[in-house]
């Protein structure tokens, strides 16, 4: 049985390859384009893939792992603010560790501007922010939903979330 520090070396390793993969195979990018720098000062590949590209792939990496209240690692498990700040923190990224914290911080973004890895926001119990999920495209996005579920892939178009939907945050 794999140890937390090896699955977060392998994780690392699967990212690694993964933009590799993309630099080497997917580029389409003329080599005289202008370099993009992301946030964490690394020079972005010519596939244009994004810092919030690699937050959804370390979330993506999580899928199955259990919900757990307060949990906020593949071994303990998730909770969906947790799911969102280690998905953050494994990409250099430090936010608030609760969602209401998380939605009080970061940039207002507006619904037509979502992009990949901005953080979602909904009221699903009372009458305040109350959970979250990292946003992926095509108005999909990956969360830690519930004490019932493991970390799974949600579309906004679902009833359910389209009317609990509160707003977005952006973090870099």
């Amino acid at each position: 049985m794999l140890n937390y520090h090896q699955v977060q070396l392998i994780t690392r390793l699967v990212l690694a390859c993964l933009a590799l993969f993309l630099v080497t195979a997917c580029s389409t990018v003329p080599n005289n384009s202008p370099a993009t720098v992301m946030s964490t000062g690394s020079q972005a590949n010519k596939a244009n893939v994004t810092l919030g590209d690699v937050i959804v792939q370390s979330a993506k990496l999580q899928m199955g792992v259990p919900y757990k209240f307060g949990g906020n690692s593949p071994k303990e498990g998730f909770d969906c603010s947790g799911l969102a700040s280690y998905s953050y923190r494994l990409n250099g990224i430090s936010i608030p560790r609760s969602t209401s914290d998380q939605f009080k911080s970061g940039q207002h973004i507006d619904r037509n501007q979502l992009s990949a890895g901005d953080l979602l926001f909904f009221r699903t119990m009372g009458q305040s922010v109350s959970h979250v999920g990292i946003y992926i495209d095509n108005d999909t996005f990956i969360h830690a939903p519930n004490s019932r579920k493991n970390v799974q892939i949600d579309s906004l178009d679902n009833t359910y979330y389209k009317k609990r939907y509160l707003g977005a945050r952006r973090y870099w």
